[in-house]
């Protein structure tokens, strides 16, 4: 009978355990969601900040380096034009490096670097044809939604007045016309249309 007794009052004194256990776990949690609540409401504006200008600037750093790594594997004396490009790219993230980030140079960087990355790619692929994949693409109805688009967004700033980029609107507006040109090889007219897209995109931004 004991036995009964003892091993009942067990079982009790061990669900009122698992209950304040299981309370103050909750109590505990609330407390700790409510100091997490706090801490986000404080620090996020400025984490936010910090993270935009962070972001622009890596964004411009890798296809930096992605176009410079391409350019190197071109012959000598091949590609001035491209590594002219480059350099003003280089010269746009400096800028943008030793200032104040969050204004548009590091967007111009970033819409010129990246067109120097596709135009590489386009040279280094041109050049090496003979090792590319004999294979069919995809329909290319995406690549021509953005040529259209692209020339759209040229149509809309042709006339704004534009400071060191003045000489890029008509480079951008030839790589546009070579890449709807390139249908018989869907691959440059991509990186042809890409270099497009990124320098209209720095002129959008007052190259």
């Amino acid at each position: 009978m004991l036995d009964k007794v003892s091993a009942t009052t067990k079982r009790k004194s061990g669900a009122v355990r698992k209950k304040h256990a299981k309370k103050a776990a909750q109590n505990a949690a609330k407390k700790i969601s409510k100091a997490a609540a706090k801490l986000v409401g404080k620090r996020s504006p400025r984490l936010k900040v910090t993270y935009a200008a962070d972001h622009g600037l890596m964004t411009a750093f890798h296809h930096m380096q992605r176009a410079s790594v391409v350019i190197s594997l071109m012959e000598k004396g091949s590609g001035e034009d491209l590594r002219g490009l480059l350099e003003r790219g280089v010269k746009l993230y400096r800028k943008a490096v030793e200032g104040d980030a969050s204004n548009k140079l590091v967007l111009r960087a970033i819409g010129v670097l990246r067109a120097t990355e596709h135009l590489s790619l386009a040279g280094l692929y041109t050049a090496r044809q003979k090792h590319r994949q004999r294979v069919t693409s995809p329909p290319p109805e995406w690549l021509r939604k953005v040529i259209v688009e692209t020339d759209h967004r040229l149509e809309q700033i042709e006339y704004e007045r534009r400071g060191k980029g003045a000489d890029l609107f008509p480079v951008t507006v030839e790589l546009l016309r070579r890449a709807e040109g390139a249908d018989h090889d869907a691959h440059l007219a991509f990186e042809l249309a890409m270099a497009a897209d990124a320098l209209c995109f720095a002129l959008e931004n007052g190259l």
